[in-house]
This record gives structure tokens, C-alpha cells and sequence, in this order.
């Protein structure tokens, strides 16, 4: 009887080990991008540009590090903001887009992320904290450039931080959002990576989502859940928001958008592409009908 306890304990507390040391490196990968660097530069277009850096109204000292792309034309300024593990190019194949969209008329400033590209080291905030990264670029252009009217645009990780930006601060400056492929739940996008990507099944990795969460506070001081909160509240936007998704995403399903889009006003607008090549791909296999959006939505926003 007394062995078995103690093979019952000693089981018990090796679950418990694993279980944690589980949940702190699930957390451990949300909270953690690779530095990647633009294998191209705007010049590769044909595009002026100039290279320019300014501060993250975060309360750490953190240098964000961009490119500036204007337009005659003068029809907006567009802030770009990437997906995660990427930079200010928004990697292959995003700066065609970029030209096309400047090409549109519209001026571009796009930049590197806390953590990533040439930018500071700094925690990552999963797409709720890089608000101040937003709030910096916004700032820039308001006293270096003089422009004082932005449109949002962003993808995956660079989609939620757009959307989040602009709940918290609800000004004029910000005259419209786009996001692309925003996912809604980062509790879920994890979990299912795990049973996705290792052995462990699908239930265990269910079972580790209260571990991931207790994580999260402990090692970063955040509630991994803050972004589905912030993502509840985007029906307070006072213009419409506009998402596009992928029916083919597979890691971020439709599912995601779709309930993003379920909690907006009655004015947003939701566009579902039939196929894209990967995820954050959308552009890439639907060129013409991306940029049709985009001008037509854009064009109208700065336009009120």
C-alpha cells in the first residue's frame, strides 16, 4: 500500500512537472519572433524611399526603424504593419504589393515591429502591446510629415495590432482598418499548432490552455486572452472596419476573422478570398480583386 502511494505521488508530481514545463515553452514560442532582415528594398521597385526612424510610445525606450514611401498623388498615408517573424518588406513578395498600392497614389510608411527587422529588442505583446509601436509611426508623421489623416493596414499579428490600435485610440487621425487574416484567439491558434505539429493529442493540448494562460502572466505579465477581449470590443470603431480572410487558411482559419467581424458594427465589411497559396498570401493569387478592394475602400475613407 505504501509503495503504491509513492509511485502514485512520484506519477503525479512528474505529470505536474511536465505539464508545466510544457506550458512555459507553449507560452514561451507566443511571446518570441525571429529577426528577419528585408532581402529587398524598395529600390528593387523602382520605388523612392527614404529610411527613417522614430520611438514606440511604449513605456520602454524602444527605436522602431522604417521606410518612408510618398506619393504625388497625394490620395492617403497608408501605415503598413507585417505578420509575425517578418519585417518592414513584409517579405517576398509583399513589396510588389506595396508598389501597387503606392502606385494607387497612396504614401506608405512602413516599419519593423518591436523585436523585429532592425527595430529594438523588446517583448512582444501578440499584437496588443505593438499598439504603441502604431501610436509611434502615427506620431512620426504627424511632426515630420505634417500628415495628420492614416489609414491602417495589416496582416495576421500586423491585422490584430491595427484592429487594436485603433479601439484604443479613437481619434480622427486614424480614418480607416484594414486587416488581413486578423486571428482571434491566440489560446487557440497555439493549441492547435501543438496537436498540429507534435505527438501530443489534440485533448492534452486542451488541457494545457489554463497552464498557457497562468504562463503568460507569470513570464510576461500579460493575460494571453487580451487579445480576444480587445478583438470583442471592435464594434466601438466609429468607421467601418474592413477584414479579409481565406477560406484555404489553415493557420488561421476563417473562423477567426468570422468572429471578429461578428462583434463589429453594421457598418464593417468582410471579404473571404476562395483560395490563397498560404496564409497571409491573399494578394499573391488574387491580385487585381485585392487591389480593387483596397483603392475602393481606402479611397472612400480618406474621401469623408
Amino acid at each position: 500500500m505504501k509503495k503504491t502511494i509513492i509511485l502514485t505521488s512520484g506519477l503525479l508530481t512528474l505529470v505536474a512537472i511536465l505539464y508545466v514545463a510544457l506550458s512555459f515553452y507553449i507560452t514561451s514560442l507566443a511571446f518570441q519572433a525571429k529577426r528577419n532582415m528585408p532581402e529587398e528594398t524598395p529600390l528593387d521597385y523602382s520605388l523612392k524611399f527614404e529610411n527613417v526612424s522614430f520611438k514606440s510610445e511604449d513605456p520602454e525606450d524602444i527605436l522602431l526603424e522604417g521606410w518612408w514611401i510618398p506619393s504625388k498623388k497625394n490620395k492617403g498615408t497608408i501605415i503598413w504593419v507585417h505578420g509575425l517573424d517578418s519585417e518592414r518588406s513584409g517579405g517576398e513578395g509583399k513589396l510588389e504589393m506595396l508598389m501597387d498600392i503606392n502606385n494607387l497614389g497612396f504614401s506608405i510608411l512602413t516599419f519593423d515591429l518591436r523585436g523585429h527587422g532592425n527595430s529594438s529588442t523588446a517583448p512582444l505583446g501578440l499584437g496588443v502591446k505593438e499598439k504603441n509601436d502604431v501610436y509611434g509611426a502615427i506620431n512620426f508623421l504627424k511632426e515630420e510629415k505634417g500628415i495628420n489623416r492614416v489609414g491602417l493596414w495589416g496582416i495576421s499579428y500586423g491585422g490584430v495590432t491595427v484592429i487594436d490600435s485603433a479601439i484604443n485610440n479613437p481619434s480622427n487621425t486614424i480614418v480607416g482598418v484594414i486587416a488581413d487574416t486578423p486571428y482571434y484567439s491566440v489560446l487557440e491558434l497555439l493549441t492547435k499548432e501543438v496537436s498540429d505539429r507534435t505527438p501530443i493529442p489534440k485533448f492534452i493540448a486542451e488541457l494545457l490552455k489554463f497552464g498557457i494562460v497562468k504562463s503568460g502572466e507569470f513570464m510576461y505579465g500579460m493575460n494571453i486572452n487580451e487579445v480576444s477581449d480587445s478583438m470583442d470590443k471592435n464594434y466601438q470603431l466609429k468607421f467601418p472596419l474592413m477584414i479579409f480572410s481565406c477560406i484555404t487558411d489553415q493557420r488561421v482559419p476563417p473562423n477567426h476573422p468570422d468572429r471578429i467581424f461578428s462583434k463589429s458594427n453594421k457598418s464593417a465589411k468582410y471579404y473571404k478570398f476562395e483560395f490563397c497559396e498560404d496564409h497571409g498570401e491573399a494578394y499573391e493569387g488574387n491580385k487585381v480583386e485585392y487591389m480593387k478592394l483596397f483603392n475602393t475602400y481606402f479611397s472612400e475613407r480618406f474621401a469623408e
